[in-house]
């Protein structure tokens, strides 16, 4: 049994990565919104242009390839498809997760870029955890890591978007 960090890095690693990886990826650029341009019953747009099909999807292969080096790094104790099923799995989950805080942020009239604290924060982590835990195969959270995760993800969060904003890859510091 994996220790409780190399189990919260195999599980969460990938997740951080594909949650991270738009804003990177779709610096300048303009994509194709993953909502179409499309208004949901409330006459507000269901995600935004922020929300892109090129860069949920760089999230997700950047995630799901992450999956390749913990694949090596934790050989003996997983199955390596086992690895990439869960690496791919966590950053598909976390994206969806983004995605869906995305669409209440916008029913709540906040815009993107606007602040929704906690949400902010949690929504790609548990996005990632909902998938774990049903797809089979994938290597599922304990009770232990998930609470490490808790107190662990925020944090990171908080720093990582700091220092993007600092790099000039977001408008806003959080």
């Amino acid at each position: 049994m994996p220790s409780l960090i190399k189990l919260f890095l195999l599980l969460y690693l990938p997740a951080m990565i594909a949650n991270g990886t738009p804003v990177v990826v779709m610096r300048g650029r303009k994509g194709h919104p993953i909502d179409f341009g499309k208004y949901f019953i409330d006459g507000k747009r269901i995600l935004g242009d922020s929300k892109t099909i090129e860069g949920v999807l760089a999230g997700i292969v950047a995630g799901g390839v992450s999956g390749l080096l913990l694949g090596l790094l934790y050989m003996g104790e997983y199955y390596f498809e086992n690895i990439l099923l869960t690496s791919f799995t966590s950053s598909f989950g976390a994206m969806i997760g983004d995605l869906l805080k995305s669409f209440f942020k916008r029913r709540l009239g906040i815009e993107s870029g606007g602040k929704m604290p906690v949400a902010d924060q949690l929504d790609f982590y548990l996005g990632a955890n909902l998938f774990l835990l049903v797809v089979p195969g994938a290597i599922k959270p304990n009770v232990p890591v998930f609470l490490l995760g808790l107190l662990v993800v925020p944090l990171l969060h908080v720093i990582t978007n700091r220092l993007a904003f600092r790099a000039g890859l977001k408008k806003v510091p959080y």
